[in-house]
């Protein structure tokens, strides 16, 4: 059975190491106990800042405060879970929870052709479940 090395059992590792790259077999999905709250965070992190943004453009609630709440969440929505996660390897939700995202097949970060097309899968099937 492999153990994980640590920097007492490698010294020659240079520093700084992420310890994330010297773990060795299979990557365990997280339980959806550890992913709710992850992802709750993000969803308020994001929904606080679009707020902000329609609050400036239009003080009070209108067509012009919706439109620019609507597009705020998703433009802030995709950039962080897309570009955002790809340089940190998690979105501020995980990183609050101690989570990381990684592809099951390589073990590293995913790329940011699979996490754009993640992020759109998510936003078409809560426009199909929003639906009569």
């Amino acid at each position: 059975m492999e153990v994980d090395p640590t920097l007492d059992d490698a010294p020659d590792i240079p520093w700084p190491v992420r310890r994330r790259l010297l773990r060795t077999g299979p990557i365990r999905r997280a339980s959806r106990w550890r992913r709710f709250p992850a992802v709750s965070a993000d969803i308020v992190l994001h929904f606080v800042v679009a707020a902000v943004a329609a609050a400036e453009v239009d003080p009070e609630v209108g067509i012009a405060y919706t439109v620019t709440l609507f597009a705020t969440y998703l433009a802030i929505s995709f950039v962080h879970r897309v570009f955002l996660q790809r340089w940190w390897g998690a979105t501020i939700g995980r990183l609050l929870i101690g989570l990381r995202c990684a592809d099951p097949r390589t073990g590293r970060p995913p790329t940011l052709r699979r996490l754009a097309f993640g992020w759109l899968y998510g936003l078409l099937v809560t426009v199909a479940t929003m639906l009569p």
